[in-house]
C-alpha cells in the first residue's frame, strides 16, 4: 500500500470518528503544559538530590530500576490524553441500539426541464441541471454531518416524481442522487401522450408533491429547497399552485436560481439545437432560454422563504443549511428509528486507568 492511500484511509477512518461530547477534547491542549510541568519537576528533584551528594555516590545509594525505563515519562501523559478522549465519548461503527431522528424535515426539488440542459455555467460543470445535483448533493452531505434530518428528493420536468421519500439514509439518497441520469429525465417525468401536459416545466406541480411528502404532525420543523431556473415556456403563472400549497401548510420555500439572467443560451440535445414550431406555421426558431429570477423570488418570498440567487456558480447549498435553515427549531420526537454509533469511550477509559495503575506501581 502507498504512502497517499495510507492518508487516504486514516483520513476516511478519521471521518467517521464522531464524539458525544466534543467540548472535552479542548481539554487537550492542556497536556503541552502539563508535561513541561513535569520536566520542570523532574529537574527540581535532580537538583535537590545534586544537592545531597556526588552523583555517583547517590547511584549507588539508590536503588536501581531493573524495568520500565521511561515509562513513566510517556505514560502520565498518555494516560491523561486516553483519559480526555475517554470523556469525550468517542463512537465509530454501527451499534444495535436504535435512536429517535430529532431534526428537521427537508424536501429537494430538483429541476429536471429542458431549459436546465443550458450549458451557462461556471466551474467544474456547465450546465445548470449539472450544477443543481452538485449544490443538492453538498446539501445532502451537510445534512449528514449533523445527522438527525430526514431528507426527501422530488424530481420534476413536466411532472412530478418522488424519488425517494423522508428518510435519514443519507447513502441510499445521495447515491440515488449521483446515479440520476439528469439529462434524460425517467419517462414519468416527461409529457408523453398526456394531453394535459401543456408544459416541460410545472414547478407547481412539484413544489405541491413535495408539500404532500411531509408529515402533517410536524409542522414548523419543514422546509424545502427548490433547485430551478424559473424559465416555464408557458407562461400561465403555475407555479402559484406551489406556493398556495406551501403557504397552507405552513412550509417556507427556499429557491435557488441557476443560469444566467443576463444573457439568453441555447439548448443542446445531443448534437443538435432544440427548436420549435410557431404556432402560425413559420420556420422551426431555436429555443433560447435565461433564468428567470422573477417567479423564483416570488415563491421564496410569499412562502417566508429565502432566494439564492447562485445564477451562473454551483450552489454551495452546505453553508446556507447550516446558517439559515439547521437553527431554526427541530422536530420533538419522531417514529423514525435510525441506528445509533457505537460508543468506544470504555476503550479508552480502561487503557487510561491501565496506564496511572502501571505509573503508580513504578513510582512505588
Amino acid at each position: 500500500m502507498s504512502f497517499p492511500h495510507l492518508l487516504t484511509d486514516l483520513r476516511e477512518a478519521w471521518q467517521a470518528v464522531s464524539f458525544a461530547r466534543p467540548e472535552w477534547l479542548g481539554i487537550v491542549a492542556l497536556l503541552p503544559l502539563l508535561v513541561l510541568l513535569g520536566w520542570w519537576a523532574s529537574r527540581r528533584r535532580a537538583a535537590r538530590l545534586a544537592s545531597l551528594g556526588q552523583p555517583a555516590a547517590l547511584f549507588a545509594l539508590s536503588t536501581p530500576v531493573v524495568w520500565g525505563q521511561g515509562f513513566s515519562a510517556i505514560a502520565f501523559p498518555l494516560a491523561g490524553l486516553l483519559l480526555i478522549v475517554g470523556f469525550a465519548g468517542p463512537r465509530w461503527g454501527k451499534s444495535d441500539e436504535a435512536g429517535i431522528a430529532v431534526g428537521r424535515d427537508l424536501v429537494i426539488v430538483l429541476d429536471l426541464s429542458r431549459s436546465m440542459l443550458a450549458d451557462d455555467m461556471n466551474g467544474p460543470v456547465s450546465t445548470r441541471v449539472e450544477a443543481a445535483r452538485l449544490g443538492a448533493i453538498n446539501l445532502l452531505d451537510s445534512v449528514a454531518r449533523r445527522g438527525g434530518h430526514r431528507v426527501g428528493v422530488v424530481i420534476f420536468a413536466a411532472k412530478p416524481v418522488a424519488l425517494t421519500p423522508l428518510t435519514t439514509d443519507y447513502d441510499h439518497a445521495r447515491s440515488t442522487l449521483e446515479s440520476l441520469n439528469v439529462k434524460q429525465p425517467p419517462l414519468a417525468c416527461r409529457p408523453g401522450l398526456d394531453p394535459s401536459a401543456v408544459s416541460g416545466t410545472r414547478i407547481g406541480a412539484a413544489l405541491t408533491m413535495a408539500v404532500e411528502m411531509h408529515d402533517s404532525r410536524f409542522r414548523g420543523s419543514q422546509d424545502i429547497v427548490l433547485l430551478s431556473d424559473g424559465d416555464d415556456p408557458v407562461d400561465d403563472r403555475e407555479y402559484r399552485r406551489g406556493i398556495d400549497s406551501a403557504r397552507t401548510a405552513n412550509i417556507p420555500v427556499h429557491s435557488v436560481g441557476l443560469g444566467s439572467a443576463e444573457r439568453e443560451s441555447t439548448i443542446a440535445i445531443g448534437d443538435a439545437l432544440l427548436d420549435f414550431l410557431p404556432a402560425d406555421g413559420q420556420a422551426p426558431e431555436t429555443v433560447r432560454t435565461r433564468l428567470r429570477e422573477e417567479p423564483l423570488r416570488e415563491i421564496a418570498q410569499e412562502t417566508r422563504g429565502q432566494y439564492v440567487p447562485t445564477r451562473q456558480t454551483p450552489p454551495a447549498l452546505g453553508d446556507f443549511y447550516r446558517s439559515q435553515i439547521e437553527p431554526h427549531p427541530s422536530r420533538r420526537f419522531s417514529d423514525d428509528e435510525i441506528p445509533q454509533p457505537k460508543e468506544r469511550y470504555v476503550w479508552f477509559l480502561a487503557g487510561s486507568l491501565l496506564l496511572f495503575t502501571g505509573h503508580w506501581i513504578r513510582g512505588e
